[in-house]
């Protein structure tokens, strides 16, 4: 924020500041402006004036970047909330009367104003509403007592409603169990008597075998003759097992040792990048601040530090997911994950070292909601983003999400990231996302890292059991997609696409 009131941002995502600020600030009505973003779960406040902090009691810092629905009340009516999405997609007036809340809890009747801002291309780039408090009457508190009592009544017959609905329910499921009981007492009757019938059955095969018995004399001499033998190979064969215990147990100890190293190992290596970042983040506020120092002759050079500080990240990041990756210490936590959040971050973390290397950095909004780790889901991103710079010279670079289905039909989002690079020919596909294999850096170039990048993205996503995808035109480009189940409730995705290769 460049102030106590925020900044507005247009549609097209980029941030521009409010000319017209210290006109409103001196306006005894209460104005916000929101982004003109319809879609649920609607628009976010990017500004407000003087006289709204006067009348909700909330300061600027405190609203901007959340939903105007922060106001509402449970008194406030959510048929005439919904009409206001409505009127602004079908006309570019809106005006309602709202019961609301002030951040003391007290409530407020307020009439709201709504219009569009529109940007020199023509279009809307923000919304601006005007709220005036109204003073209420007792017309009005007996007609929202009426309306309360009405609620309530309606509540309590739905109540009804569903407690006769799990009556009869649990009546039903009552009648199918005392079905369900009888059929088995009527099943257990009928093996009561084959088991009578068996019982019988031996009864007389007891007879023949008592007969029998006598002639078995011989036999059980012959066995206890074959037991003796048998005793012996069964002593020979513990002597065995106990040797073979030992040996396990020294393995056992062996394992234990090689774990405990591991272990170390690994918190050595947590430590090392721990120490390690702070200077590596040092390095990249000081980046920041040449780069508004530096001028246009000192571009080129301010281009390479930025890929030497994001090479150094990205294998501080690599070293750490593989030690953790061995070690058998990295967990998932698998949880509904929004793309559009994790995307600009991406985008914000690229587009300067995209600019510095003129080339062009491109990030389609989505927004879908994923289900997986976010952390190691961002990992995988930037990593595809960093290998995709690291080896495009001319161009660009392009990061979307297109919806698919799998083999059962179910719903999938499919990021990828497409690359203007030299390609990579079709026996090599495989070859890449090995550790320390690079295919055209032999020499080990430190421009193009070691090679961890997409072995960490390949084990990363078996581990979040993703599914990797690499396709490739030599000369040309290539795009590397990681597919992620969508959400159980998500929100529709922007289909996009790039000229398609037909070759």
């Amino acid at each position: 924020m460049s102030d106590s009131h925020g900044l507005s941002a247009g549609c097209a995502g980029q941030a521009k500041p409010l000319i017209v600020q210290p006109i409103w600030d001196r306006l005894d009505h209460a104005v916000i402006v929101t982004d003109c973003d319809l879609t649920a779960p609607g628009p976010t406040i990017r500004y407000v004036n003087r006289a709204f902090t006067r009348l909700t009691g909330y300061r600027a810092d405190e609203v901007i970047g959340r939903s105007p629905r922060l106001l509402q009340s449970p008194r406030t009516d959510r048929t005439v909330v919904a009409t206001i999405g409505r009127d602004l997609r079908e006309s570019d007036f809106c005006r309602v009367t709202l019961t609301n809340r002030r951040k003391d809890g007290t409530e407020y009747l307020c009439t709201l104003i709504i219009t569009p801002l529109i940007g020199p291309t023509g279009e809307t780039e923000h919304f601006i509403c005007v709220a005036e408090q109204l003073k209420e009457d007792s017309s009005h508190a007996i007609l929202r007592r009426d309306s309360a009592e009405l609620e309530q009544a309606q509540t309590l017959s739905e109540d009804l409603e569903k407690r006769l609905d799990e009556a009869n329910d649990l009546i039903g499921r009552q009648q199918s169990e005392l079905a369900a009981l009888a059929e088995r007492h009527r099943v257990a009757y009928v093996r009561l008597e084959a088991v009578q019938e068996r019982l019988a059955l031996r009864e007389s095969a007891l007879d023949r075998y008592s007969r029998d018995i006598d002639r078995s004399d011989s036999e059980l001499h012959a066995s206890m003759e074959e037991l003796r033998a048998m005793d012996e190979e069964l002593r020979i064969t513990l002597e065995q097992m106990e040797e073979a215990n030992l040996h396990l147990a020294r393995s056992n100890e062996e394992l234990r040792c090689l774990r405990a190293a591991d272990a170390d190992k690994l918190q050595l290596l947590a430590s090392a990048s721990h120490d390690l970042r702070q200077p590596v983040m040092s390095m990249g506020l000081f980046l920041d601040v040449l780069r508004h120092r530096l001028g246009e002759a000192e571009r080129p050079l301010l281009g390479g530090l930025l890929a030497a500080h994001v090479s150094i990240r990205t294998l501080l990041d690599g070293m750490l997911d593989s030690a953790r990756l061995d070690a058998g210490a990295l967990n998932p936590m698998i949880e509904p994950v929004p793309m559009a959040v994790m995307l600009d971050v991406i985008h914000s973390e690229f587009m300067l070292q995209a600019e510095m290397r003129g080339l062009r950095f491109r990030v389609k909004p989505c927004a879908a909601t994923v289900s997986s780790d976010a952390q190691l889901l961002e990992r995988i991103l930037r990593n595809l983003v960093a290998n995709a710079l690291k080896y495009t010279t001319t161009g660009g670079i392009l990061l979307g999400c297109r919806q698919c289905r799998d083999a059962e039909g179910g719903r999938h989002l499919r990021i990828e990231v497409w690359d203007t690079g030299p390609g990579i020919v079709e026996y090599n596909l495989s070859a890449i996302f090995e550790e320390f294999r690079q295919l055209d850096n032999r020499d080990r170039g430190q421009s193009r890292g070691v090679g961890l990048g997409l072995a960490i993205v390949a084990r990363l996503a078996r581990q979040l059991k993703h599914l990797i995808g690499v396709r490739s035109w030599p000369g040309r480009g290539s795009v590397f997609s990681v597919t992620v189940p969508l959400a159980p409730k998500h929100s529709p995705v922007d289909e996009w696409s790039l000229p398609r290769r037909t070759d």
